[in-house]
């Protein structure tokens, strides 16, 4: 008795599905467009939106000599350790510095055809290192090499460096501290209800 009565169950049901779906039809066609409503009043002016990249601050592709980092021996003999330069960069001040994105690019080729790589620069098959440390007022290139702007054969300029600056727009939200032996802060915090 059971498998007849689950069988008309599933018969009643399949009907159903069906006579629902066939009776769902559209009842006629869609009727003209109406003519549009008054225009309404101006809403409230929204807040300012977050600052774009036109606060972006980048130098020209620049030449760059590099000077030995010596040291000198107690034997009087003066030992190589590095190379450094300094790139004066103005506007880079503590605020920027702490709050903003600093970078310096190097272009391994031409101005003509560039190969662009950011640093630190390391090169596992030559060997070369090159590091930036940013402090106000400029940068300083720090390589195990002179890495400085040579000119090539043709007489076209390669390693040639760029500085980018991009100041801080919105601090990020800061994390709340909780104390965690507090039942109240930590439930606030979860966000459980009682």
């Amino acid at each position: 008795m059971k498998r007849i009565f689950c069988s008309v169950n599933a018969s009643l049901l399949l009907l159903a599905v069906a006579l629902c779906m066939f009776s769902c039809g559209k009842d006629g066609k869609t009727g003209p467009q109406g003519d549009p409503g008054p225009t309404g009043p101006a809403g409230p002016t929204g807040p300012k939106g977050d600052a774009g990249t036109a606060n972006v601050i980048y130098s020209d592709w620049l030449t760059v000599a590099f000077l030995p980092d010596t040291i000198h021996n107690t034997d009087g003999t003066i030992d190589t350790i590095g190379f450094y330069a300094d790139i004066d960069i103005a506007k880079l001040d503590a605020t920027l510095i702490s709050t903003g994105e600093m970078k310096v690019y190097l272009n391994l080729n031409t101005p003509d055809d560039p190969v662009v790589t950011p640093l630190p620069y390391t090169n596992i098959y030559s060997g070369w290192n090159i590091l930036a440390t940013f402090f106000t007022g400029g940068v300083e290139l720090y390589a195990n090499g002179d890495a400085g702007t040579w000119t090539d054969g043709n007489s076209k300029l390669r390693w040639q460096y760029r500085y980018v600056l991009v100041p801080g727009g919105t601090e990020a939200r800061k994390a709340k501290t909780v104390d965690m032996s507090d039942y109240k802060q930590v439930k606030a915090w979860l966000g459980l209800k009682d």
